[in-house]
């Protein structure tokens, strides 16, 4: 016997999945007149799908990352070092360095 309650809880839910079916013979004449269609309509086929591989290689290399990260890595560990050495007092000097770094980078260009 159930309690009446103030708290509704909600009901039991079915599972319910629609299964897919697959029927081989089906795909391979699918497959077979798409080649068909292909070899009539004057395109390559190129094996299993029309893909094709190129080697060309780029001709512009992109950023430098790992030497990005070095610089990244080196400029966090000597700030750690400073301030562990020297204290806030290094991190009033990063106030200065870093303006400057950035004017003298958009400068450039």
């Amino acid at each position: 016997m159930k309690l009446p309650s103030f708290v509704k809880l909600p009901g039991h839910k079915k599972f319910n999945i629609t299964p897919r079916y697959y029927d081989p013979i089906k795909e391979e004449i699918v497959e077979r007149t798409e080649m068909i269609r292909r070899e009539m309509s004057g395109e390559e086929d190129f094996g299993l799908g029309a893909h094709k591989i190129t080697f060309d290689r780029r001709s512009s290399q992109g950023p430098n990352t790992s030497g990005l990260q070095i610089v990244i890595a080196l400029g966090l560990s000597l700030g750690l070092i400073g301030w562990l050495y020297f204290g806030n007092s290094i991190l009033h000097l990063l106030w200065l360095i870093i303006p400057l770094f950035l004017i003298f980078k958009f400068k450039k260009k």
